[in-house]
């Protein structure tokens, strides 16, 4: 087979990342085969000659290889040199994060396709990284973030950075716009994010990596859809991506991930196995949030299997931790289990509190769906005990989850029937039932409409 190499005009295009990825590749090959010939010195030496072998002195044609080498030092002081200004250009993202904070929200976009101070990659890398951080504690920064990071994306330089290394950031922008789309419940506008996520990483360095995390996200986004074999196979292609990194932490939150799978399609035994096998190869330090929401999924599926001691063990062990690191979503989210688990095990005072303190929180963040679901939960509390004036009143609290952003009419049309059964003193055991599940595939579909049975 023939090797086609790579001229000066190439490896300096190839330097600069404006080479399509099949060039950049088959560059690649040629410079790593020719690195490891010089490096080794098997049949090559500087200057090209031949090895001596049993005495004997053949010609030998000249070698790129030396060649190679030369460009080989010259590329690493130049990557030494690059790597130097892109720390310099991180050490600038908290000046540059606290003036884009200063100002007001309408001026930041503007400000961000105006002023070249904050056309730099690390801060387009932040604003993503940040993006993905606020998902679990405060939606509308997140949303604000991505959108930024998006249009920040659009700013950055090809001549500084390379197109690919571009075309790789505004992946992850996109991704980032998808998940937050997902966790909003908008999963047709997030399938659209992620797709054109895809198609810039196809035009990208080519790191599998980078695919690699998209596709997990999507994979969320596919489990969330009742997409369930798609949801699989995407993560086992993750999954195999981690593998051949060796970066088991990575690997760990395939696991976790396919566990959340299985949740979610309410196989539960099989759930919990891959939570248990994901948390054995995460690392806490790596990813704090990402362990304790594997944590908090394990003890949902226990509590859920019916393995209610076990799960209240864990939670009460896992409560500093949450309220040390896990930010306001997923601390009311464990409040809301909390008060599940305690309502089983008969503590029914403590199980009152912490679901009107989740119910309370989820109001404040504009989380309509959780709101609802832990409205119902209190109301089969009252109604187990007879307690129909706090269930009027909570019947008649619902406005602020009407107004909630993520509540579709759909789902509405279904509270209301819930406030009238209770209003009439109607509302049986088997309609709470109907309306909680309704509004766990709601969520997800909103043209799905509430019909309840005759019974």
């Amino acid at each position: 087979m023939t090797v086609s190499h790579p001229d000066p005009d190439e490896l300096a295009r190839f330097v600069q990342g404006d080479l399509p990825l099949r060039e950049n590749r088959r560059i690649v090959r040629t410079l790593l085969a020719a690195w490891r010939a010089y490096r080794s010195g098997l049949g090559i030496r500087r200057g090209g000659r031949g090895i001596l072998r049993s005495g004997q002195m053949p010609p030998v044609p000249p070698s790129p290889a030396a060649g190679y080498g030369q460009i080989f030092e010259r590329s690493l002081l130049r990557l030494g040199a690059q790597a130097r200004e892109i720390a310099v250009e991180r050490g600038r993202v908290p000046e540059l994060s606290a003036r884009l904070d200063a100002l007001p929200l309408v001026e930041r976009r503007s400000v961000l396709r105006s002023d070249p101070a904050f056309r730099l990659w690390p801060f387009c890398e932040w604003l993503i990284e940040e993006g993905h951080r606020l998902i679990h504690v405060d939606l509308v920064r997140a949303e604000e973030r991505a959108d930024l990071a998006l249009i920040l994306a659009e700013e950055l330089d090809p001549r500084a950075y390379g197109a690919p290394l571009i075309n790789d950031i505004k992946a992850r922008a996109w991704a980032c716009i998808g998940e937050v789309l997902h966790i909003l419940s908008d999963l047709r506008s997030a399938d659209e994010a992620f797709a054109l996520a895809e198609s810039r990483v196809g035009e990208g360095t080519g790191d599998a990596l980078e695919e690699a995390r998209i596709l997990e996200l999507k994979a969320a986004l596919r489990r969330d859809q009742q997409r369930t074999t798609e949801a699989h196979r995407l993560l086992d292609e993750v999954i195999a991506i981690y593998r051949q990194y060796r970066d088991f932490h990575l690997v760990g939150r395939g696991f976790v991930a396919k566990g959340q799978v299985y949740g979610a399609a309410h196989d539960l035994d099989a759930a919990v196995r891959w939570l248990r096998k994901g948390l054995g190869l995460l690392d806490p330090t790596r990813e704090r949030h990402l362990e304790l929401a594997a944590r908090h999924s394990l003890m949902l599926y226990l509590h859920e299997s019916d393995h209610h001691q076990e799960a209240w063990f864990l939670l009460k062990a896992s409560r500093p931790e949450f309220q040390q690191h896990g930010g306001e979503l997923l601390g009311l989210r464990l409040r809301w289990l909390e008060g599940k688990i305690q309502q089983v095990l008969g503590l029914l005072d403590d199980a009152e509190k912490a679901l009107s303190e989740a119910r309370a929180g989820f109001i404040a963040q504009g989380i309509g769906f959780d709101a609802a679901s832990v409205s119902l939960d209190l109301a089969g509390l009252y109604a187990t005990q007879g307690r129909t004036t706090e269930m009027r009143r909570l019947a008649g609290e619902m406005l602020p989850i009407f107004r909630s952003r993520d509540l579709h009419r759909e789902a509405i049309a279904a509270l209301i029937v819930f406030q009238q059964a209770v209003q009439m003193e109607k509302l049986t055991s088997h309609l709470l039932n109907e309306i909680r599940s309704y509004l766990r595939r709601a969520r997800k579909d909103h043209k799905l409409r509430f019909e309840p049975s005759a019974s």
